[in-house]
């Protein structure tokens, strides 16, 4: 579409060109749902990535104890020996998302352990659908059980 313009003896012809308001919108909108429907799915995606975080520190923690206690005849429940980051008195995953805890197990630390992961309050990992405990015990018993879960 031209549109003329005079200017004292003189035309100007100029074209209408760029975007209009509604288009502007109908764009926006179409970005906008996009967005909503890509964003959550997304985000399970990276929290399905960071689950591994919590199974790497606890299969470190449960090799490390294996260790000590082919050294001392027993295992223990000190974390700080086991290789693992410590922040204050926690010990943590490699990237901070979990606190990992070493318990004795069903017969006592001199037999057995129990090695826990927990998504830390306020971290993304705590909105994980049912997958923000895991544990795996010296007999290899991990929860939540993988054959009936997705969070292995």
């Amino acid at each position: 579409m031209k549109i003329e313009y005079t200017n004292r003896n003189r035309r100007i012809t100029a074209r209408q060109s760029g975007f209009n308001l509604i288009e502007l919108m109908v764009t926006l909108a179409i970005i906008s749902i996009l967005t909503m429907i890509a964003y959550p799915s997304f985000m399970q995606s990276v929290r399905k990535g960071n689950r591994s975080d919590a199974h790497t520190a606890m299969m470190r923690a449960a090799s490390n104890l294996e260790r000590f206690f082919s050294t001392n005849g027993t295992y223990t429940t000190d974390a700080s020996l086991l290789g693992l980051k410590m922040y204050g008195d926690d010990a943590t995953s490699d990237q901070g998302h979990y606190i990992i805890d070493v318990a004795a197990g069903g017969t006592g630390i001199g037999s057995s352990y129990v090695v826990s992961a927990t998504a830390k309050e306020g971290d993304m990992q705590s909105d994980d659908d049912g997958c923000t405990e895991f544990s795996i015990s010296s007999l290899g018993v991990r929860t939540p059980d993988p054959t009936e879960s997705k969070c292995w």
